[in-house]
């Protein structure tokens, strides 16, 4: 996964529980958007250690719903958090006031960035 600045990054939510293991990842319950912007970018362009992570809470987000029987989610009280792992690996957590946990796969990924030069011919 390629991340640049001021891009929607979108990541796909399952229900954390115990059927996790056998679903399908092309349907996931809810879409996370949220836009890279500089602050965000930089946070993410670290590379933790292997027995470190580091949580990046955050404050503008989107979700949509896939499913209907998920639609009441959006209204409903949540935190939502970028988790970045050694590698570096992205994913993300939901965490709903009713105990309910939506995360995402873990994405590799590296951040690129446009620096304002262009290539001579």
């Amino acid at each position: 996964m390629e991340l640049s600045e001021n891009t929607p990054l979108s990541l796909p939510l399952f229900l954390l529980n115990d059927q996790l293991e056998q679903r399908d990842m092309a349907s996931p319950d809810l879409i996370m958007e949220v836009v890279l912007d500089e602050t965000l970018l930089a946070n993410l362009c670290q590379n933790p250690k292997a027995e470190e992570n580091i949580s990046i809470n955050l404050e503008d987000y989107q979700l949509h719903a896939q499913q209907a029987k998920f639609e009441a989610l959006l209204n409903a009280q949540h935190q939502a958090q970028l988790l970045l792992n050694h590698g570096p690996v992205l994913s993300a957590v939901l965490s709903l006031d009713n105990d309910q946990v939506f995360i995402s796969p873990p994405m590799e990924m590296m951040p690129t960035f446009d620096l304002g030069e262009e290539e001579d011919s």
